[in-house]
């Protein structure tokens, strides 16, 4: 998920990130899962805005970030997702 951006809407206004390559190894480390399978057969509306929530700084608890949180937005992607294998 290398190239990936996103606009994250919140209560307090917007803004767009990239999902760095720390934010993809932290998701893997959290949810026991390549992103790649995570958005291909186990597509749950949490690895987004869990994502959305680390690639803004994760400083805020994640339930508070969630009570803010109005929209995630996919704005760029590389056009080949990580597959399985990587």
């Amino acid at each position: 998920m290398f190239g990936m951006n996103l606009r994250v809407i919140t209560t307090k206004g917007e803004t767009e990130v990239p999902v760095t390559p720390r934010v993809s190894v932290e998701f893997e480390r959290q949810f026991q899962t390549g992103l790649g399978r995570a958005f291909q057969s186990d597509q749950k509306l949490e690895h987004m805005y869990w994502i959305a929530w680390k690639a803004t700084g994760g400083k805020a608890d994640f339930e508070k970030f969630l009570d803010e949180l109005v929209d995630v937005q996919i704005v760029g992607a590389d056009e080949r997702p990580l597959s399985d294998s990587q």
